[in-house]
């Protein structure tokens, strides 16, 4: 009964527990609005201020909107504006936040007074205006937020409770629930009988599964790389034929299993690489001599490499530890969504050198 009555969630009951515009901005909004229903005037408001860094707004009389000029949920004072741009399963497009922050600049607000936070499910950066942008996701700001918010309302049992079914609903899409206990119940359950031989004797099933999510990366990447124009053509070291003889060396082999990916002609001797070690990475490489001309082109782009010249998606895909990141791949939609959101930084930066020939 117990075990049941913990699944039980009146927010993913009424709505699509991703619903973005209808759940969850609309019930921030609603935390955030010292107006709001919950008659806590700014408790939420100040404790939200104080957790994503702008405790100087703490003094500021806010005003709260919700979809006020297209944007989700718009906070202004006499003099300061915080724009609140919220994406669960999908990625900033056209130059939102840019148009956003324009839109509150024709109202009369200085550049130094708008604050811009980007709110995703892991902390996903936007495509403009990274500068400046506050990064912050549900997995760690909005869950401290409601957890610190629960505490300010430990003596009102009816928005307790619902900060509660809210901290659950955040916990479920973060992959966040402690899942000690059911690591120990799994544990004594395989001690018994002929269970852990069963579960051994699926392991190769469980290999062909990570195979297959695997190629389903690749295969959506090239797509949508193509689709735009972008033709990458396969590589590897070890002499595979193909994707997927390489892809399935990964996880059958223990030697030379690396260093495989799909490349992409850019000017003379230099290529645009997606490659796999644990993680995806991607980059610009030389094959043969440094262009110094070239090299300078490279270096007049705007991006943070984590060497030079190639870098981790925002959300890193570990295939070797199949990270939490991976295991989203195996819904359709958010494998859609991660791959457009790593094509389009690949597409931001050949075009940004191309621009720089």
């Amino acid at each position: 009964m117990e075990s049941n009555s913990s699944r039980f969630n009146i927010f993913s009951i009424l709505r699509d527990s991703s619903d973005e515009v209808n759940l969850h901005s609309k019930f921030i909004y609603e935390l955030l609005n010292p107006l709001g229903s919950h008659g806590m005037r700014d408790s939420f408001l100040n404790l939200f201020l104080e957790i994503v860094g702008l405790e100087k707004y703490r003094v500021e009389n806010f005003k709260v909107y919700r979809e006020k000029h297209n944007i989700d949920i718009l906070l202004l004072s006499q003099s300061k504006a915080i724009i609140i741009e919220n994406k669960i399963y999908t990625s900033e497009h056209s130059d939102q936040l840019k148009r956003y922050f324009e839109t509150i600049k024709e109202r009369g607000y200085r550049d130094e007074n708008i604050e811009i936070i980007y709110l995703t499910l892991f902390g996903t950066k936007p495509e403009s205006l990274k500068s400046r942008v506050i990064n912050i996701s549900y997995r760690d700001e909005i869950r401290e937020w409601i957890d610190k918010s629960i505490s300010v309302v430990a003596k009102y049992p009816n928005i307790r409770e619902t900060l509660i079914q809210y901290l659950n609903l955040i916990e479920k899409l973060t992959h966040k629930r402690d899942n000690r206990g059911f690591i120990m119940e799994i544990k004594e359950l395989l001690l018994e009988d002929e269970n852990l031989k069963t579960v051994l004797s699926i392991q190769p099933a469980v290999i062909e599964a990570k195979i297959e999510i695997q190629l389903r990366f690749w295969r959506e990447l090239l797509e949508y790389l193509s689709s735009r124009g972008y033709e990458f053509n396969f590589y590897n070291i070890n002499g595979d034929i193909s994707l997927e003889s390489s892809v399935r060396r990964y996880y059958t082999k223990k030697k030379n299993n690396r260093d495989y990916g799909v490349e992409l002609h850019i000017s003379k001797n230099l290529y645009f690489f997606v490659e796999i070690r644990k993680n995806i990475y991607y980059g610009f490489y030389f094959n043969g001599d440094i262009d110094k001309s070239l090299v300078d082109i490279l270096d007049r782009i705007e991006i943070e490499w984590e060497e030079p010249y190639w870098k981790y998606p925002n959300s890193r895909l570990n295939f070797e530890e199949f990270n939490s990141n991976v295991l989203e791949l195996i819904n359709k939609d958010r494998l859609k969504y991660s791959v457009s959101n790593i094509a389009k930084e690949i597409i931001f930066l050949i075009e940004n050198f191309k621009q720089g020939e």
